[in-house]
């Protein structure tokens, strides 16, 4: 597993590790001592994107992951939107992503982009429109070489698909070849009765993970029993990123310092068998 910062363009208002140009917030994680990182970003058809490999490359920083998020709030794509062209939209929207992804063979997410019963007609068009658009990613994403994350929140974000279990009985029962669970410690301890056991249950279907306390401070503020989801992530065999998605309290710089020496001590136990 491996422990990665989270960064935005934007100056605030996320809960993303760094705030501001990937120029500067880069080299600051590389400087921190990070080795991978999972970019939030508005559009990926905007950027420069040979200039953001480039950046990467010499700050010897992986890219794991895409977050996509602030485009529901910005622009309302979404892929069960009763509107053809806004579905359309947000698909083609997630393929540029992509594009930037692919030389990392990283994951894009798909969280608030999936969108909410009350942007169609009700459950059973929800349900249509998210595997219509589902499959078509599933396609771009073969194409591209990388991986879709349907994030599963909590339901103050979205009505349906909430749990690991709920998660796994809906790709079971469907035919993708790139589409993996990404689960959220702060959603899950909203929603899972027993983390370490849900966890188990998913083996070979979780793709991503985001990390933060329960009050969504740098981990090992609060009372979220990290042990406990490590270890069931150890026994499923999953390797990818633990991506830090925390409130950035009291500061970037302390909150980063802190969330990468907590997860590091995490991993060292848990290899040494202290857990």
């Amino acid at each position: 597993m491996i422990i990665a910062a989270t960064a935005t363009e934007e100056r605030k208002g996320t809960f993303l590790t760094y705030h501001g140009p990937f120029e500067e917030s880069i080299p600051r994680m590389a400087a921190c001592g990070y080795e991978a990182a999972e970019l939030h970003i508005l559009d990926s058809a905007e950027i420069d994107r040979k200039k953001l490999w480039e950046i990467l490359r010499q700050n010897h920083i992986r890219l794991t992951s895409v977050g996509t998020g602030s485009v529901y709030g910005q622009r309302h794509y979404n892929l069960v939107d009763s509107r053809r062209k806004v579905r359309g939209a947000a698909i083609r929207h997630l393929g540029e992503h992509m594009i930037t992804a692919q030389p990392y063979g990283g994951l894009v997410i798909v969280g608030l982009i999936a969108g909410r019963l009350e942007d169609c007609s009700g459950r059973e068009e929800y349900m249509e429109n998210l595997d219509e658009s589902l499959y078509r990613l599933d396609k771009l994403a073969q194409e591209y070489g990388v991986w879709l994350g349907f994030e599963l929140t909590n339901r103050y974000e979205r009505e349906f698909l909430l749990r690991i279990d709920e998660g796994v009985s809906y790709l079971r029962e469907r035919d993708f070849k790139r589409i993996l669970l990404h689960i959220d410690t702060v959603h899950m301890n909203i929603e899972e009765g027993e983390i370490g056991a849900a966890i188990r249950r998913g083996r070979g279907f979780i793709g991503h993970v985001h990390v933060a306390d329960n009050d969504r401070w740098y981990p090992g503020h609060g009372h979220y029993d990290f042990q406990e989801t490590l270890m069931a992530l150890r026994d499923i065999g999953y390797e990818g990123a633990l991506a830090l998605e925390t409130n950035c309290l009291p500061s970037e710089e302390v909150s980063a310092r802190k969330s990468l020496e907590y997860m590091r001590k995490m991993l060292s136990d848990l290899e040494s068998g202290e857990n």
